[in-house]
């Protein structure tokens, strides 16, 4: 089973997930270095994300490796209710349209998934043991 919390991303979510190319590349060189690269990609081929950088790959790279290695490319017209991604959808489209309601599965899946990144993040912290605080701010 994959230890996620090693993963090089953990706390760093508004940067995976936004379309600005330089929070792309930022995320991408992250990527470089992760020791979780590989079980990241097939995580994202596996679950078809179309949303934010995945083993340093962007959607429309994502896309092409999918379709080489026989998996179903990721589709961002396509939303699956109860999804992380589904919720960014609603974000987006809240931007567009500020009376747009975010549905009740989609706010589940989003607040159940920043648990498990909250819980991973604090874990690393303390076997970094850098979630010591800092004096004299």
């Amino acid at each position: 089973m994959t230890d996620w919390s090693l993963a090089k991303c953990i706390g760093k979510t508004r940067t995976f997930f936004d379309d600005r190319t330089s929070r792309v590349q930022r995320a991408k060189l992250i990527c470089t270095s992760c020791p979780l690269k590989s079980d990241c990609l097939q995580w994202a081929l596996e679950h078809r994300e179309a949303w934010g950088v995945w083993a340093g790959l962007d959607y429309h790279e994502l896309r092409i490796v999918a379709v080489s290695l026989g998996y179903e490319p990721p589709n961002r017209k396509e939303i699956e209710h109860g999804t992380e991604r589904a919720w960014a959808w609603h974000r987006r489209q809240k931007m567009k349209d500020p009376t747009h309601e975010t549905c009740q599965p989609c706010i589940d899946a989003y607040n159940s998934a920043t648990r498990v990144r909250v819980a991973r993040y604090r874990k690393r912290k303390e076997v970094t043991g850098s979630g010591e605080s800092q004096s004299g701010k």
